[in-house]
């Protein structure tokens, strides 16, 4: 069932790496709706929350980050998280053993109405296993921490939590679709049940409503191809649980494949 899985995907990766530009997709998909069933989203943004609920995106070719940029290299050993980050914008690391480990970055941090926060922690402890009490922490904390804003922001998309077993871990993800101010937001969360509690990976991208479809094409997708697909030769697997990546669920988390 592996092989069958494996040349499926690989594939998929041959397509996408035909000779095209992100700004020919970005045309194509003008029009894209969601295929999840969010009719408030529409374009590239559509295409992107559809990727975070596990719809494969329908790219030419892989989307690649415009140049300039920067690198940005996690210190934590034996971890590959690596990626390209754009010209004016900040990264920042985050690393605290045993607890959380991945990345943020941020554009007009003192602007909020032109602010760009992208988050990715593969790996975050919670004393919770309530996924709804964790998606409410993290979009609290962007929204009062990262926005300032003190409001409701209205909910573009709420699909039911969706709940798989692998080999008898139990995983829940639940995804939201927000706006709040002149934002966008769209935030993915999953969650497997540890001893103390529970282990996390969340996934927050959020920009201004009216460059989010750009944001999509050059900035977001380019950077999860990038730590989906690092070594483009051959199938990595960083957090070495045997599963490749690109198609292992927490491609960060050796508890989960």
């Amino acid at each position: 069932m592996k092989a069958i899985k494996l040349c499926g995907i690989l594939v998929i990766v041959i397509l996408l790496a035909s000779c095209s530009t992100n700004d020919n997709d970005a045309v194509n998909l003008a029009n894209a709706t969601s295929q999840q069933g969010c009719p408030n989203l529409v374009g590239p943004t559509a295409v992107y929350w559809d990727a975070a609920n596990g719809i494969p995106a329908p790219f030419s070719s892989i989307p690649i980050m415009p140049d300039p940029k920067v690198r940005f290299t996690h210190s934590f050993p034996n971890i590959n998280m690596s990626f390209d980050v754009p010209q004016g914008y900040t990264a920042t690391e985050i690393a605290i053993p045993n607890s959380a480990f991945g990345a943020d970055i941020r554009r007009s941090n003192n602007d909020v109405q032109n602010k760009v926060f992208w988050r990715y922690y593969p790996v975050v402890s919670f004393t919770t296993t309530n996924i709804d009490q964790i998606r409410a922490i993290v979009i609290n904390d962007l929204l009062v921490n990262e926005y300032g804003f003190n409001g409701t922001p209205i909910v573009d998309c709420a699909p039911p939590t969706q709940v798989a077993d692998f080999g008898g871990i139990s995983r829940a993800v639940s995804n939201r679709a927000i706006r709040f101010g002149n934002t966008r937001a769209i935030i993915s969360v999953a969650v497997v049940p540890t001893p103390l509690g529970s282990s996390a990976t969340i996934s927050i991208s959020a920009g201004p409503i009216n460059e989010y479809d750009n944001l999509v094409m050059n900035v977001f997708f380019p950077i999860t191809f990038e730590l989906l697909l690092p070594d483009r030769e051959s199938l990595s697997d960083r957090d070495n649980d045997g599963v490749p990546d690109i198609f292992d669920v927490a491609p960060d988390n050796p508890n989960i494949s």
